[in-house]
């Protein structure tokens, strides 16, 4: 492992709570700071004294600090108790004015701590691991302490603490990786075990036995919120960039909390801190060289090498304004999610892998981008209930993933998540533990991947999506030849040191540069940081870098919920009838009249028994409320809300489409600059201008064919071979 030069994390210092311990004040404190060892040694040292006793003593003036301390460790260790202190301090106070009562109570506090000072001394030594012997506190103390100096962050901790659980890093699979694994109170008992020793007396005599820990002890400490151990963000496999922006490249524990366990035989070079030309032209062919044949967006090998390598070619992507593929771009960014992860303070977008065909290639590109973020694979399906999402979610969440992918989506039904969506926009996953009455918090650092041939999904979903479709020129893409390397998955293998070093160039430029935002990606609520750091590092790389996420319109085209349209055809009838506005409104009952005579087909109950189209009135009538103030783009450009009317009708309150003016550019964040308002991403889907949606079944069934002709057939591409 290439490492060069690197600061070694410097330890930070946590706060220990020891149990039976003293909180010292910020008084107590400084009291401690004046009191000399020897000084100390003696109040350590000091008899039992009474009140009366201490009260026949002579002063001539008034008492320094050591000497109150001393008199009052004296009372202190008679026993008799806390008011008897007070009552002395409250004479102090009297006989020598002086001497206020915040002081005193100081002088009272140091004293105190120094008393106890032999007592948390112990708690660290053999002399307090007897069981059924020891004080139950000063061996929790014990324990505690020796967690913490087996597992200090300076040196090579094996024990950590993740969401408020006690974890361990284990190594796992062939080729073996780290993997971060919860412990549960029986394994939490193990390792202290390993770490502690616990005796007990054999007979009457000073023979001692070891045995294990004190069951007791050990659900005390396990159930402690402060635990003397490392806070465990994560383990890494590759070398990742911490939120202040510093390169992580000794393997093990750092301070930016990440565990570094590289596979044995990893190299990868620190990226020079002068770049050149020349390195990043190197690092952008190293980019190209493996993702050139999966024909993104539709574009041969000559044509994509043309494009980001020397931006040639017909500029059709981006509003005509550059020749790389958005696709491309959305393979390099997701490449560099978490080579930046820390960088980035929110949610990242999941890729889509959308194929036109089958065996285009899905599969294989999501495993040649797994193998170089994580060094291995792992595809799963997407369960079909959300119990079981929810159950693979944490699962994988638990155990450090850095990616998780979801293959073979099912394109015959429309992909329903809200705990999809939930995980896709949040920074941290709330959840409820599965068979328990408890919630579970977990910080979400993963990656996501999803592939499938055009599958459909909810407009939730879709817009959390960032694309990247593959568009085989040939009608039996399972059949093509002539790949650059016909073994690639062995080649990424064998080279993943050279393509992480390429990366890392492109991130090192980006921060060479002052770490600026693209000019160019739309902008998208709840993912600001995401696009500040993707693109940023994406367009810093070239100046024809400028497509990434310029393909999210065509999100709605490849990955859109039909049914959803019928809403839009049923609004476009509805104005076309009655009109805009109040004088147009109408009662659910004309609705569903309305929406059964056209044969639109919406995503509503149906009557008992009824028809296809025969909706029923309850179920329209939520659809409706949930919809309820939503903007809708109509077949002929104009922005419609879905209005309830003030006053209700003999069916229930009339609904009625208002027309109002699309203000996507209001919902741009103060800190982010516009570059035009074309380019801010809508939160409703996109549709295109002029098109007429059918009012007939007939019309529908035609505008589905032509999907399906389109889907099928050959794509208008300049770059096709």
């Amino acid at each position: 492992m290439n490492t060069k030069t690197d600061d070694e994390p410097k330890a930070t210092k946590k706060a220990l709570t020891i149990y039976g311990g003293t909180r010292l004040s910020a008084g107590g404190r400084k009291i401690l700071a004046e009191i000399t060892p020897e000084q100390r040694e003696a109040i350590q040292k000091c008899p039992a004294t009474s009140y009366s006793e201490t009260m026949q003593k002579q002063w001539k003036s008034a008492p320094q600090t050591a000497e109150l301390a001393l008199m009052i460790a004296g009372l202190l260790k008679s026993g008799e108790g806390e008011v008897t202190v007070r009552n002395f301090m409250t004479n102090m106070k009297t006989r020598w004015n002086v001497l206020d009562m915040p002081y005193l109570k100081s002088v009272r506090d140091a004293a105190q701590n120094i008393l106890d000072a032999e007592k948390r001394a112990l708690a660290k030594g053999d002399d307090t691991n007897v069981v059924n012997e020891d004080d139950f506190k000063a061996q929790c103390n014990y324990a505690m302490h020796a967690i913490e100096a087996g597992n200090r962050p300076t040196g090579k901790p094996t024990l950590f603490q993740r969401n408020g659980q006690w974890v361990e890093i284990r190594w796992q699979g062939d080729p073996l990786r780290a993997v971060i694994v919860e412990l549960d109170r029986k394994t939490f008992g193990s390792r202290l075990n390993e770490i502690t020793d616990w005796r007990k007396r054999a007979g009457e005599g000073d023979h001692f036995r070891y045995v294990s820990a004190p069951d007791d002890v050990v659900q005390q400490v396990f159930d402690h919120p402060e635990k003397p151990v490392p806070e465990l963000r994560g383990v890494i496999s590759v070398p990742m960039y911490s939120e202040d922006g510093k390169l992580i490249m000794i393997p093990g524990y750092h301070s930016s909390g990440y565990f570094y366990a590289p596979p044995d035989g990893l190299e990868v070079i620190r990226p020079s801190r002068s770049l050149t030309p020349a390195d990043l032209a190197k690092a952008r062919e190293t980019l190209v060289d493996i993702l050139c044949d999966f024909e993104m967006d539709g574009v041969s090998r000559a044509d994509l090498e043309r494009a980001v390598l020397r931006g040639e070619g017909e500029k059709c992507w981006a509003k005509g304004t550059t020749a790389v593929p958005p696709s491309f771009l959305s393979a390099v960014g997701f490449l560099l999610e978490q080579l930046v992860r820390p960088m980035i303070s929110g949610p990242v977008m999941p890729l889509l892998i959308s194929k036109t065909a089958r065996r285009a290639g899905g599969g294989l590109l999501a495993s040649i981008l797994q193998v170089i973020v994580s060094g291995t694979t792992g595809m799963r399906p997407l369960a079909a209930s959300e119990e079981e999402r929810r159950k693979s979610i944490i699962g994988a969440l638990r155990s450090g993933a850095s990616v998780i992918a979801w293959d073979n989506l099912p394109s015959s039904r429309v992909i329903d998540s809200p705990t999809l969506a939930t995980l896709f926009t949040e920074g941290v996953y709330v959840d409820r533990e599965l068979g328990q009455s408890k919630d579970i918090t977990i910080n979400v650092t993963t990656s996501f991947m999803l592939i499938g041939n055009r599958p459909r999904m909810t407009d939730e979903l879709i817009q959390r999506m960032t694309l990247l479709e593959l568009v085989p020129q040939t009608a039996n893409p399972e059949k093509r030849t002539g790949w650059k390397h016909a073994a690639l998955p062995a080649h990424v293998s064998e080279h993943r040191g050279e393509i992480l070093s390429a990366l890392l160039v492109l991130v090192e430029n980006w921060i060479a540069k002052g770490m600026p935002k693209p000019k160019h990606a739309p902008i998208i609520g709840r993912f600001e940081r995401y696009r500040h750091v993707i693109g940023g590092i994406l367009e810093a790389a070239s100046p024809h870098w400028t497509s990434w996420q310029s393909n999210r319109d065509k999100l709605a085209t490849v990955a859109g919920d039909e049914q959803e349209d019928g809403w839009v055809s049923l609004f476009d009838t509805w104005v076309e009838k009655h009109g805009l506005g109040e004088k147009g409104r109408l009662e659910v009952h004309a609705l569903t009249d309305l929406a059964c005579e056209n044969e639109i087909l919406l995503d509503v109950g149906r009557v008992r028994d009824g028809g296809q189209f025969d909706y029923a009135s309850k179920s329209f009538g939520s659809a409706l409320s949930g919809m309820q103030d939503r903007l809708f783009k109509l077949g002929d450009g104009r922005t419609v809300k879905v209005t309830r009317y003030s006053k209700r009708g003999n069916g229930g309150y009339p609904w009625y489409l208002e027309q109002v003016i699309d203000r996507v550019a209001d919902a741009v964040p103060a800190h982010e600059p516009v570059m035009a308002a074309e380019n801010v991403v809508p939160l409703t889907r996109p549709t295109p201008t002029g098109e007429r949606r059918g009012r007939t079944g007939q019309a529908r069934q035609q505008s589905a064919l032509l999907r399906a002709a389109e889907t099928a057939a050959p794509v208008a591409n300049p770059f096709s071979r």
